[in-house]
């Protein structure tokens, strides 16, 4: 099967990470983190940014290394930040420049997984109200990919990207 690009969107929280390393491996392409080169190439972490930049600046950095990463690698898995597709027309380039996959998580999962995590700078303060309000907001999005899943199993995925 030739694969060129997947993109893996979603909520923080949902697992684009760790899935986007096991798939990574699989199919013998590099992984890429987003959010993780984003920090390298600013020289501070993500909720810095926001803090001393604000996020219209970030998301302007996100855009512009979205399509960086893009161009530098002919395949690749990149997880995306949760706000990628939502920002300067993320999700159109992403759909244009290879396969999106919009990995699918229980609301009370999420909630778990970013009140053990301080880090998220959309996250601060009530975090379910704060979930709430970012699904509303992009779940429509989201599930605009070329395939959304719950599971997480690579031979699954790889079979529902074969079938496209």
């Amino acid at each position: 099967m030739k694969l060129g690009k997947i993109y893996l969107i979603g909520m923080p929280g949902s697992g684009k990470s760790y899935f986007g390393k096991q798939l990574a491996s699989s199919v013998e392409f590099p992984f890429v983190d987003l959010d993780h080169e984003i920090e390298v190439q600013e020289d501070r972490e993500i909720s810095a940014i926001f803090s001393e930049k604000g996020e219209a600046h970030f998301r302007k950095v996100e855009s512009k290394m979205l399509v960086s990463l893009s161009e530098k690698y002919p395949g690749a898995i990149i997880s995306t930040g949760g706000g990628t597709p939502c920002f300067h027309k993320g999700m159109e380039y992403m759909k244009g420049h290879g396969i999106t996959i919009f990995l699918e998580a229980d609301r009370d999962l999420l909630i778990e997984r970013i009140a053990r995590k301080d880090h998220r700078p959309l996250m601060q303060g009530d975090v379910e109200n704060r979930v709430d309000e970012l699904l509303k907001a992009r779940l429509p999005i989201y599930r605009s990919a070329h395939i959304s899943i719950e599971h997480r199993d690579v031979d699954l995925l790889l079979a529902a990207i074969k079938a496209l």
